[in-house]
Order: structure tokens, then sequence, then C-alpha cells
């Protein structure tokens, strides 16, 4: 009786039929998890894509960064004066301990002559959760859900602090873009991914030039005096992370450049940049700082700005031929213009030429509507400050007043 029991508990082996109908539904499930995956997912940034299609091998110069790259550097201001095919690979939103990932990618598909660095990415402090946004905008570029955990584990090693206290979702691309629930009634969206997931870049395409964007708006801007011998610590991720960069660059033999975009920096800015002219010097690198340069470059906080962080394209042509001027002198590059297996540079010139004249001009009608109100105003504050004579209040008006305007600039 008791042997009856158990024959009868025993778990009965699984049939054929039953397997395969297992694995069907575990291949059907993954396949609608990753469908839904590509239709939640944001597209790989539009640099990335564009530099990945170029032809391999020609890229003479990159510049690795932020926003600080591909709103800086002009890319097809280098091909229109020497010819020399350089691209901006700026990420929104990358920090210094992603900068060893970009450049590595880079190297897969060229070997540029020389790699240039922003630094703006490995200053300022760095906290468990403060880089949340920053992390998810280049992460979402790889949709390898093992290479994301090797980027977020590196930005802990870097900086002795976990990066979130839920990383799963920077994992896991449905999960992390569950807000994205729109994109399953966008018809262009279900178009993209059956496709093949490739993204449609022709309105982007547009306005950014071998990864330059043009910014065409004015934002007067100002500067503190930029002091050498003030020096501070960079925080521990970005040090590392600068060491670490200088160290893979130096075993590979890749010749790299520090650079620092001119923008309106802090006290705290100024001794970090001076603490990276230190690692520099220790690691034998050029660093073009062009925050200490600012006469050299001709930079204008009044109209050459789009924000406080970021030039126009006036303030782009200043800072790239501030670079320029350093490479040309310290490298020998071949002029491609003419050559048909640069033909891509060529063809992104002639698309370039009217989007940066549109630009100019309104750029121009910004800075003389400005001049302008500044007239104006000008006006309106002698009148003010005439009538106060007659009140006795004309001192206190006429300092007021001008604190005001150096406020605004």
């Amino acid at each position: 009786m008791r042997m009856k029991e158990v024959t009868q508990n025993r778990k009965k082996p699984i049939t054929a039929p039953q397997l395969v109908k297992i694995i069907v539904f575990l291949v059907v499930t993954a396949l609608i998890f990753q469908f839904l995956t590509l239709l939640y997912d944001r597209p790989k940034s539009y640099r990335l894509y564009d530099y990945e299609n170029l032809p391999e091998n020609t890229v003479d110069a990159v510049v690795i960064g932020a926003s600080t790259v591909y709103r800086y550097y002009d890319s097809m201001e280098a091909w229109e004066k020497y010819g020399i095919s350089s691209y901006a690979y700026g990420i929104a939103g990358a920090v210094g301990e992603n900068t060893i990932f970009s450049l590595k990618d880079l190297l897969k598909h060229q070997s540029p002559k020389v790699a240039l660095i922003e630094v703006r990415g490995f200053l300022g402090s760095r906290s468990m959760n403060g880089m949340t946004t920053n992390m998810y905008r280049y992460i979402k570029n790889y949709a390898n859900p093992f290479k994301r955990w090797e980027i977020l584990n590196h930005y802990n090693k870097m900086t002795g602090i976990r990066f979130s206290s839920d990383q799963l979702p920077y994992y896991l691309t449905l999960i992390m873009n569950h807000e994205n629930y729109w994109r399953l009634f966008d018809s262009s969206n279900w178009k993209r991914v059956i496709k093949g997931g490739k993204r449609d870049f022709s309105a982007v395409d547009a306005s950014q030039f071998m990864g330059y964007a043009i910014g065409d708006r004015v934002v007067p801007q100002s500067a503190i005096p930029y002091d050498e011998h003030y020096q501070t610590k960079l925080a521990q991720g970005g040090e590392n992370a600068l060491r670490e960069l200088l160290s893979y660059c130096r075993k590979i033999g890749q010749e790299v450049i520090l650079v620092a975009s001119p923008y309106a920096y802090t006290q705290d800015d100024m001794g970090e940049l001076n603490a990276v002219t230190a690692i520099a010097q220790e690691y034998n690198v050029p660093f073009l700082n062009a925050n200490k340069d600012q006469e050299k470059l001709g930079i204008d906080f009044s109209t050459d700005y789009y924000d406080a962080h970021h030039t126009n394209l006036l303030g782009a042509v200043k800072y790239t031929d501030y670079l320029l001027d350093y490479l040309t002198q310290h490298y020998q590059f071949t002029d491609h213009r003419g050559d048909e297996a640069y033909v891509v540079w060529e063809q992104e010139d002639a698309q370039y030429r009217p989007a940066k004249e549109a630009a100019l001009a309104s750029l121009d009608t910004q800075i003389q509507a400005a001049a302008a109100g500044q007239e104006t105003g000008e006006e309106a504050a002698g009148t003010s400050a005439s009538d106060e004579t007659n009140s006795g209040n004309q001192t206190v008006t006429s300092a007021e007043g001008n604190s005001s305007d150096d406020e605004e600039d």
C-alpha cells in the first residue's frame, strides 16, 4: 500500500510535447519582451549612430565629452580651413567616468591621430543619486544589459559609492523606460522597430554636422577673472577616472590632449581646472584650458554664448580655431578636400554652409536688437537720472541702475 502511494506521488516526467510547449512559451515571451523593449526604448544618440556609419579609419581627430563638445567644437570649421576630418563625439550628460567607454567604442571604428578629451565632465562632486539623469542619458545608448552593468559598476568603482540604491531599471530597458508607454501608440515608432530598430535622423541631421550642433541663440554671460594659482582637488570619481583614462591612452599609444571649453565657471570650477593642470603635467599630457586663455581666444561673453555652459556658433568658431591653432602646429594632417574617400565630409559641408549663414544672420539680428535695447535703456536711465536730480536722489538711482545692468550681463 505504501509503495503504491509513493508511486502515485512521484512526478511524471515531462513529455516531449510538453517540453516543446514550454520552449515555445519562453521564446514567444522573450520575443514579446524584446519587441516591447525596442518600442519603449529611446534610440541611441545621433552622434553615436552617425559616427559608427562613417567610413572606417577616416577620422583624423576626435573630441570626446558631453554637450561641452557638440556645442563647442565645430567639425566643419576644421574641414573648411584645413581639410581635417574630425568629429565632435559628445553624448548629452556624459560624465568623466564614462569617457573611457566612449574612447574604446570610437577606437573600434576609427584610428584618430589624436583624441581631445573635454575635462569638464571630470569636475564637480559625485553622489549616490545625483547622476541619475546623466547616467541614464549615457547608458541608454547601450542595448546590452551586461554592458550597462559594466558602466554602472565602473562608476561605483571610480567614485567609491553606489550609483543608485536600485540599479535594476538601468539594466532592463523596458523597466527603465516604462513611462514611455505612449510609444506603443506611435505608428512611426512601430515602423522604426519593424525596419530593424534604426531611427530616422533626417530631421536631426539638418542641424548637426559631424557631431557639432549649431547654436543660434544669444544669452549674455559673465565670468570671474581666472586665477591660475587657486587650486582645489577633484572629487574621487573624477580624479580616478581621469588618471585611469590617461594611463590607458599611454598603454595603447593613443595621442591625447586634455581640453577645457570656456564657460561661466565658478570659483570651485577654477580650482578643479587647476588641479587638472597638475595631473596633466604629471602624465606629460598637453592641457588646453581655454578659460585661462580668454584673451587669446577672443571670446565675448556678451555675444558668444547659447547659455551659461555652452557657446553659440560665434563662440564655437573661436574655440575651434583655438584648438586648431594648436593641432596644426603640433601635428601633420593631410588635407582631404577633394579626396573621394572623404566625400561624406564634402556632403556634410554642403549642408553646413547654408545652415551656418542662417545661424549667423539670426545671431546678428539678436545682437543688434540687444544693442538697440541697451541704448534705449541708457536713454531711459538718463531721463530718469535727470528727473531724480531735481529731487536730490541722483546718486542712489544711478548706483542701483549700474548694479542691475551688471547682474543681467
